[in-house]
């Protein structure tokens, strides 16, 4: 059988009543006392004379180099402040400081095999340049055998051709004409 527990009461809110008005204190009474008899009186003062107000100075331009200052001053401060933030207590109090310490190592590492593969790659770019200096250098010193005045003098020996002095050399003028009868003479050759 089951007997149910009795009812609390709860007690009234702590506060004044509504039936009794509060009691007011009657306003204390301080002994009268005599007023002291005055001194003789003070001659009378010449009226005073009104300074025109005077202008404020005009302010200069401000410099932008002068607000760095306060600004770098409002960041140390916000800095200095940022551990006892509230943000920054629970963090390291709970488990996100162990997740946020762990990204920052796994971004230290990302970090750094990026700088060593940029390096590496780097140096390979490097040895390429090299190679083809040096393979450069073979192909200009081959084309220069190959086809200098050398090689050209040597094939026209071949051929029976000669190279003429160079006192002897001259250069003729192109006209209208000579292409026509250029243009003949192919023709009967070819013919």
């Amino acid at each position: 059988m089951a007997v149910a527990a009795p009812a609390r009461r709860t007690a009234p809110a702590p506060g004044p009543s509504r039936t009794t008005p509060p009691k007011r204190k009657a306003p204390s009474r301080a002994p009268r006392t005599r007023p002291k008899p005055r001194a003789a009186a003070a001659p009378a003062r010449a009226p005073a004379r009104r300074v025109p107000a005077r202008k404020a100075p005009a302010r200069a331009p401000r410099r932008v180099g002068g607000q760095l200052i306060p600004l770098a001053g409002r960041t140390a401060v916000a800095v200095s402040q940022l551990p006892d933030s509230g943000l920054v207590v629970r963090m390291t109090r709970g488990r996100a400081w162990i997740v946020v310490l762990g990204t920052l190592l796994a971004g230290i590492v990302a970090l750094n095999v990026l700088t060593l593969s940029f390096s590496a790659s780097a140096s390979r770019i490097d040895q390429q340049a090299t190679v083809l200096d040096k393979e450069n250098s073979i192909l200009s010193t081959t084309d220069a055998r190959l086809f200098g005045t050398g090689a050209m003098r040597n094939a026209a020996g071949a051929l029976g051709l000669a190279m003429p002095p160079s006192d002897e050399i001259h250069f003729t003028d192109a006209g209208a004409d000579d292409v026509a009868v250029a243009a003949q003479r192919l023709a009967a050759a070819g013919g």
